[in-house]
């Protein structure tokens, strides 16, 4: 087996039954891992994670003294036939009395005690050097500097509970941050801006999650070095450890620009940032480096007496919804070894367990982020006495909808998926009590019951939120018949697009493109700047569920099944960030890569999948 490991580490090899798995450097460390998986495995294979104490723990062997991580172990699995995964056990924050089976349930807490978090605005900083950063000669304006700092740090997800070891953004200019979720990024369109992240988790951590980063600006168009590329290359670092930082510059300039044809309509709503570290993005995110960022231009103005005039300010509230495990002493558990997807036993939203809202009647718009690991969400609006309450969607992740889709009842959310929809509480009398309710059955990683047409959803399911109706208040806001109309792609434009299909399936326990594990060394395809291209994405995965995010560019979605889309993603509608690929579904998306070169991934977004190798690298020529 060591001898096996080592020839694993010095190159490619086509495993037993037939996944090809290329191993290459990293130049960075690996953090350590739970040992003894399996009696047949020899444990000094392994090393030990046995709590996230900064002191050393006896046994704890990093990379550079053992050689061994956790794509190695991945590697075995492979080779053996799963042998190093066939008896999985947990890793907690916290320190273990004893290894288990499977994760217990977290403590119990008591809901609706919390009021909402509202992570503030990130304010900015006096411009500094930024020499890595370039904009194209289009950004004319000039940039506002910001800079946000990764750390560790203890927070409250819920008064019944100790602190929580995390991980989180802070804002620079803030000495304290007390959120499990980062300060939020409002941007204006045409007006770049430059956002340095410092990176000051522990150096000596010890638990799950790494403490190196490269940062995701998710739904954003701009160059590639600014787009959290999951993995340093020979020549093209991305990726910074602690006491590093990297600028990231974001010119947001419509795309099509660099072309003389900027298209407004392909302008975002809401948008997140996240970490995307190659292999361990799921731990990071879980950790908790996410934070939210919100587009604003001269219709989404963020001010409901000018432009489309939708309810803003205090009447804007981004919802961030995650669920987590925890252990008995009130700090996140995680089993880095489940790769079908990890789901929580507690109900966050924007880092609070279960929190209530207090609203006047009046309209209010809601950005709904799926910020989960791999839980899908089917989100109701639900009376206390069990009815369901209709709202309005205004958009996806792909921007402001052409026009409102009106008296919907389900928000259907994949893994990083996002919504805004408005609530008209006018309606309801004061003192009623509603909920934001999660009725989409999940019994595991594999993903909903049900299909994509047909999800099955439960009579009751978990309250995420709870919202009290109060007074009247003034309401200018309004939800226009029009929002950002934009042109269906042509035929013309189908007819002279290059055609690729990509098949997402597992493989002798890993997830897999076309047949092939990640390799960031090298394009899995090569595509022309501004040229059309048709990706078919299929599910060649059976009854396992995928969220497929392309970077860069918005999906217009031309046919799901081989059949018209529903209209929240349909072409002329709605546009798409991520594609939802229920069992065996079929999606054919138009895609335009346009005015930056470089290189880009596609991956599945149950983080789980993407770091057990479901993920591609694309290159823009």
């Amino acid at each position: 087996m060591h001898a096996l490991a080592r020839r694993l580490r010095g190159g490619s090899h086509a495993g037993a039954f037939g996944v090809a798995v290329k191993s290459r450097a990293r130049v960075t460390a690996r953090p350590p891992f739970v040992r003894g998986l399996d009696p047949r495995v020899p444990p000094e294979l392994y090393t030990a994670a046995r709590g996230a104490s900064d002191a050393p723990h006896q046994g704890l062997h990093r990379e550079k003294e053992k050689g061994m991580n956790r794509r190695d172990l991945l590697r075995l699995s492979i080779i053996g036939g799963g042998l190093a995964w066939t008896q999985r056990r947990p890793l907690f924050a916290g320190p273990l009395a004893r290894p288990f089976d499977d994760l217990p349930p977290s403590p119990t807490t008591t809901p609706f005690v919390t009021p909402l978090p509202a992570p503030p605005v990130l304010t900015p900083v006096a411009p500094f050097a930024a020499p890595d950063v370039t904009f194209p000669p289009q950004a004319v304006n000039a940039p506002t500097y910001y800079k946000i700092i990764s750390e560790e740090r203890f927070v409250s997800l819920h008064p019944e509970l100790p602190p929580t070891r995390m991980w989180g953004y802070r804002d620079a200019n803030v000495a304290n941050w007390p959120y499990a979720v980062g300060p939020t990024i409002v941007a204006r369109a045409e007006h770049p801006i430059v956002v340095r992240h410092e990176n000051q988790l522990p150096a000596n951590h010890v638990g799950f999650g790494v403490p190196e980063e490269t940062v995701h600006f998710h739904g954003g168009h701009m160059e590639a070095r600014s787009d959290g590329f999951p993995e340093s290359l020979p020549g093209y670092t991305t990726v910074f450890g602690p006491g590093e930082h990297y600028d990231y510059g974001y010119a947001m300039l419509d795309p099509g620009f660099s072309h003389g044809a900027p298209d407004a309509s392909d302008r975002p709503s809401t948008l997140w940032y996240h970490d995307h570290l190659l292999d361990f993005t799921a731990q990071n995110v879980y950790r908790g480096l996410v934070g939210l960022f919100l587009f604003q231009d001269e219709l989404d103005t963020l001010d409901e007496t000018t432009g489309l005039r939708l309810p803003s300010g205090e009447f804007d509230v981004p919802l961030a919804f995650q669920d987590k495990r925890l252990d008995d002493q009130g700090q996140l558990a995680y089993d880095v070894f489940d790769h079908n997807g990890f789901l929580g036993d507690k109900w966050l939203v924007n880092g609070a367990i279960q929190p209530y809202l207090n609203v006047k009647r009046r309209k209010y718009r809601f950005r709904l982020l799926n910020g989960c690991n791999a839980r899908f969400l089917g989100l109701r609006l639900v009376r206390q006495g069990g009815s369901i309450e209709p709202f309005d969607l205004i958009a996806t992740e792909g921007g402001l909808l052409s026009a409102p889709l009106r008296n919907r009842n389900l928000a259907f959310l994949s893994p990083a998926q996002r919504e805004d929809i408005v609530v008209d509480f006018a309606r309801y009398p004061a003192g009623t009590v509603l909920f934001f309710e999660n009725r989409l059955r999940q019994d595991d990683g594999r993903g909903p019951s049900g299909t994509f047409d047909q999800p099955e959803l439960l009579n009751r399911g978990p309250r995420f939120l709870k919202i009290v109706v109060g007074a009247d208040a003034p309401d200018p806001s309004v939800v226009p018949n029009v929002l950002r109309p934009f042109t269906a792609i042509t035929q013309a434009e189908i007819n002279a697009a290059t055609r690729r299909t990509f098949e997402f399936k597992r493989r002798n326990g890993v997830w897999v493109i076309n047949g092939q594990a990640v390799d960031l060394t090298q394009p899995m395809a090569t595509v022309q700047e501004n040229a059309p291209e048709i990706w078919r994405l299929k599910n060649g995965s059976g009854g396992w569920w995928h969220p497929i995010h392309i970077h860069l560019e918005f999906m217009h979605v031309l046919k799901r099944n081989g059949q018209v889309p529903p209209p929240d993603e349909r072409d002329g509608i709605a546009k798409r960030d991520v594609i939802t690929l229920g069992p065996n579904d079929e999606v054919e998306v138009f895609l335009k890569f346009r005015d930056f070169r470089g290189r880009w991934v596609m991956h599945c977004h149950t983080i789980e999948h993407e770091d057990a190798f479901m993920m591609m690298r694309f290159d823009v020529v």
